[in-house]
């Protein structure tokens, strides 16, 4: 059997004020070719399908195109578990109906584990989940989350038989390099569980950090979708496994717009900006403070930039300017700026009303 491991697409995510829909749509129809050509049986999603627990109709709209397409259209079963961005609830409406399609979804654990057996593969699959849910569903008492992980693991190596056992999880296994998208990471360490909780397992597929990353020979996160932050630059992949060889890989996933972070004077900036109209752009100018004009221009000859800085600006504290707030700024925001940032000082209640006057009518910020 093949099997493509995947995790943390956080559908619906919003960066810098920029939706990445678009880009998460390219990343997924790259999952149709690499089905394809690795002629892929079970597709594991390991958590974090949604951004938020109240995810968008947008989000939830491309994520049962994607189902919709995989299990009717190609031909694969599909296993997903919720991670801690996810709804459980909302995840797991209509799962009785949808895994007769070939669609199992584990939004919350509420008895031990058993296995979904699929050819000759016992899959485990372990929603994210708190360390007193997993006493309550085993009736023991846990210390640690490391001591409850335990207690699931010599659970289901106790049911070890003739077939392979592959066990899915969202969670923090001590050892793992997080990322700067990794938001609710535990790192002061409850939360963190040993590899050596997996021994025997015959492959893992853990989901919750964003860095794809080899943990040991048979325990692997696969990374998320896409790259999520601009120091994610690690390129963004699927774990392909061979369960009757048990040969594991890794297929590349290339993103839309890649993430580049452009450091230096602004002489030297704007010549670099040619060379990454696709790129979605961070500029730190070194040499001068910034303002929403620069930015205006500097968006103009970069139409992917997301975030503009300084070193040199001229105030105790640092500022960053989204490009996307340049849309959404009213009139009357825009003038607040200009003044802030040639002027340092904000407009008076006179040249308010002025401004008002001058444009007809009382101006709303959206």
């Amino acid at each position: 059997m093949k099997i493509l491991h995947t995790s943390d697409w956080h559908l619906g995510i919003d960066f810098h004020h920029h939706a990445f829909g678009e880009d998460q749509r390219y990343a997924l129809q790259q999952y149709d070719q690499i089905i394809k050509q690795e002629q892929i049986d079970v597709v594991l999603i390991c958590g974090d399908i949604y951004d938020t627990t109240l995810a968008s109709k947008e989000a939830i709209q491309l994520f049962d195109e994607v189902m919709h397409h995989m299990i009717k259209d190609l031909k694969v079963k599909v296993i997903v578990i919720a991670g801690n961005h996810d709804s459980p609830t909302r995840l797991s409406v209509m799962k009785d109906l949808l895994k007769t399609q070939g669609l199992y979804i584990y939004g919350v654990l509420t008895e031990p584990l058993q296995p979904l057996t699929i050819d000759q593969v016992d899959f485990y699959p372990i929603p994210f989940v708190h360390k007193d849910t997993i006493s309550a569903v085993y009736q023991k008492p846990f210390k640690t989350y490391e001591q409850a992980f335990m207690n699931m693991m010599d659970h289901v190596r106790s049911q070890k038989q003739h077939h392979r056992q592959i066990v899915m999880a969202h969670a923090f296994v001590n050892g793992a390099s997080v990322c700067e998208s990794d938001r609710f990471a535990h790192i002061g360490g409850a939360d963190l569980i040993s590899k050596d909780v997996f021994h025997g397992i015959d492959y893992v597929a853990l989901g919750h950090l964003h860095r794809p990353q080899q943990i040991s020979d048979h325990i692997r996160y696969s990374g998320s979708l896409c790259p999520y932050t601009f120091s994610e630059t690690t390129n963004k992949t699927v774990v392909i496994i061979d369960s009757d060889t048990m040969d594991i890989h890794t297929v590349p996933i290339k993103p839309l717009h890649p993430m580049v972070t452009l450091h230096d004077s602004y002489d030297a900036v704007c010549a670099q900006l040619f060379n990454h109209q696709n790129d979605y752009v961070k500029i730190i100018l070194k040499d001068q403070s910034i303002n929403f004009e620069l930015l205006e221009l500097l968006k103009e000859r970069c139409p992917y930039l997301l975030t503009l800085s300084s070193d040199k600006q001229e105030c105790e504290e640092a500022v960053t300017l989204q490009a996307n707030d340049l849309e959404s700024l009213c009139d009357e925001a825009i003038v607040q700026q200009f003044f802030q940032d040639y002027f340092h000082r904000e407009l008076s209640d006179e040249e308010t009303n002025w401004l008002k006057e001058a444009k007809g009518s009382e101006l709303v910020c959206g």
